[in-house]
């Protein structure tokens, strides 16, 4: 293999794991030889917004081949986590399982441990969730000043704003503006391989597969959240079919499942399912963008100001509450256009996206518009 020196653009790369892909195939999680593993199905919310009156477990508790079921009530020892990013609203926690309200469709309500995968859906087929309905948020600009709030103890659905200067005279040296309202819509991230882990626990330490994007990231998140010391966690990460930024971050379904395996002092391991891949992981994008651009009658760039509003889901994150920050690092800079300004508030109302594209879609657009002066 000829070594690659310098920057790689335009230079060949050569490949080295495409022949074991495309002759042996890959080792996945969901392939993992765990003898003894129980297998975990969450039981999920029906609901985008409602207050949980009562969930009735006590079926599928007896149902054939079930070995525990929990809910939020028998987690009290596992607190809800606070948003990741200081600057966001630490008040707009994130429970395991819902408790006392759900705040999207696809929510995990209940979990069931099972010897097997079929056991375990037919088992979450029994469980009751009685919901009183409330009103639901989509559309992240009307959710600032929506009556509808997903935490109203707080009295607001913003999880934090950072405006820029308000200069009356920003425009002032140029001959045209030109303005736009863009709208990036949200997306399923939808890798080949849905989430997936499994999980030991020794007696004194977690061993986790996961389908992770960042083993360390994944192995500090479950320190964290478990209470244990992160020499007490090890992860392993084997062939992952595709993330696209999702598989970033660590999740709530995941942890538990290490919480479930030092709990129950027996391997367990999930895999996600299609449908729940679309309902309850993590969109992209979903931004809405005011662009204004301003330069002279010949096409020179002098100013370009953005507003952002940002849609992050039911509950804010690392990467939804943060993705205009990345679409301001990514925008044209003053070295070619002579300022810029930039302001934005991200809603809760997805989480993973692709800064670069909404940061080009912003002033491309605009380019083309005709002249407001």
């Amino acid at each position: 293999m000829t070594e690659t020196r310098g920057s790689i653009l335009g230079t060949r790369v050569n490949r080295v794991e495409d022949a074991k892909f495309l002759t042996e195939g890959g080792s996945y999680i969901a392939d993992l030889d765990l003898p003894g593993a129980a297998h975990v199905v969450y039981v999920r919310s029906t609901m985008a917004h409602a207050l949980i009156s009562s969930i009735d477990v006590d079926e599928a508790r007896h149902a054939p081949g079930v070995v525990a079921v929990f809910t939020a009530a028998d987690l009290a020892t596992l607190p809800p986590a606070p948003p990741p990013v200081p600057f966001m609203n630490q008040a707009m926690t994130r429970p395991f399982l819902a408790d006392g309200r759900v705040r999207f469709v696809g929510e995990p309500v209940a979990v069931i441990v099972a010897e097997s995968r079929n056991a375990g859906v037919d088992a979450a087929e029994l469980v009751v969730v009685d919901y009183a309905p409330l009103g639901v948020i989509v559309d992240p600009e009307q959710s600032a000043t929506s009556p509808t709030l997903l935490f109203p103890e707080l009295g607001t659905n913003v999880v934090t704003e950072m405006p820029s200067a308000n200069d009356p005279d920003f425009f002032a040296g140029c001959d045209v503006t030109v303005t736009a309202r863009l709208v990036n819509h949200r997306m399923a991230v939808a890798p080949i391989e849905p989430r997936a882990c499994a999980a030991i626990w020794d007696g004194e330490r977690l061993t986790q597969w996961a389908c992770s994007q960042g083993a360390h990231n994944t192995r500090a998140g479950i320190a964290a959240r478990l209470g244990l010391d992160p020499d007490q966690v090890r992860v392993i990460v084997p062939d992952v079919g595709g993330g696209f930024g999702g598989k970033q971050g660590t999740y709530s379904e995941e942890i538990l499942v290490g919480w479930l395996a030092k709990t129950l002092d027996r391997p367990m391991r999930w895999v996600e399912t299609r449908t729940e891949h679309m309902l309850a992981f993590v969109h992209g994008r979903g931004q809405v963008q005011y662009a204004t651009l301003g330069g002279t009658r010949d096409g020179r760039l002098l100013a370009y100001k953005l507003h952002v509003v940002q849609d992050c889901g039911g509950y804010p994150s690392a990467f939804g509450a943060l993705m205009p920050m990345m679409t301001r690092t990514i925008l044209p800079s003053p070295a070619t256009i002579g300022s810029s300004a930039w302001s934005w508030c991200a809603k809760v109302g997805a989480i993973s996206s692709s800064a670069a594209g909404m940061a080009t879609q912003s002033w491309r657009p605009c380019k083309r518009s005709p002249p407001s002066r």
